[in-house]
Formats: C-alpha cells, structure tokens, sequence
C-alpha cells in the first residue's frame, strides 16, 4: 500500500468535489482532509551542483546548514539531498543557484496527521506530615 498527497487550492465546496472525486477511484481506500487536523508536512529535493574546484567547499558549508546530506560526488558535482519545510528546500535552492545548479528533483510535499496531545492526568498530591 501506498500513500499519495495531493496539495490544492479552493473554497469547501471544491475541496468536497474534489474528495468525492478521489473516493469514486476504486484503488483509493480513505481520503484524508488534513486541514482539519494539525499535520507536519516535509519535501526531499535531490539537487546536483557542478562544483568547480574553489567553489566545493562553500557548497559542502551551505549543505551544513541546511542538514543537507552528500548523497553523491564525483569530481565535478556534488549531489545533495535536503529535507524539510518548503521554505528551507526553497532557501536552500536559493543559495545554490549561484554555484550552478545542473539538475533538480523534488518530491513535492508529503503530509501525515499529528496525533492529539493527551493531558496528563492530575496526580493527586501527597502531603506528608511530620512527626515530632
């Protein structure tokens, strides 16, 4: 089984047509609106930068902070992968456009619903007396 996440826009009435659409899909087995639920969303890019000689080491600090990965290195590119919100991978896009880009893959956003934060339950308070 596989998931598919489908970002769009439009007022309830589209977003209803557009859930009914999907059920009507025979292989789908539940649509799930998550803007009715908190949900933590993430997109992966794979982008390769040619990298000449004096420019590596600045592609491996901006890789640094944005937690990107190596993911692959020859002598002319490096390969990195980086994950999180759209606008980290877009900023982190941003930074590697001027040492030259020559390939790039997203995988768009992928979504999952937060589980609902249960209260503790209050723990009765214990008082301990003192003997003299």
């Amino acid at each position: 089984m596989s998931m598919m996440t489908i970002v769009t826009r439009g007022d309830d009435k589209i977003i209803e047509q557009i859930v009914k659409q999907l059920n009507k899909v025979i292989d789908v087995i539940k649509v799930v609106d998550l803007n009715e639920t908190e949900f933590v969303e993430r997109e992966t890019a794979l982008i390769k930068i040619h990298t000449r000689q004096e420019d590596r080491a600045e592609a491996l600090r901006i890789a640094d902070i944005f937690r990107g990965k190596v993911v692959d290195s020859t002598p002319t590119t490096y390969t990195i992968e980086v994950t999180g919100d759209i606008r980290k991978v877009e900023a982190c896009i941003n930074l590697f456009q001027p040492l030259g880009i020559k390939e790039l893959v997203r995988t768009g956003r992928v979504a999952i619903a937060r589980e609902p934060v249960r209260q503790a339950a209050a723990q009765p308070r214990r008082v301990l007396k003192e003997e003299k």
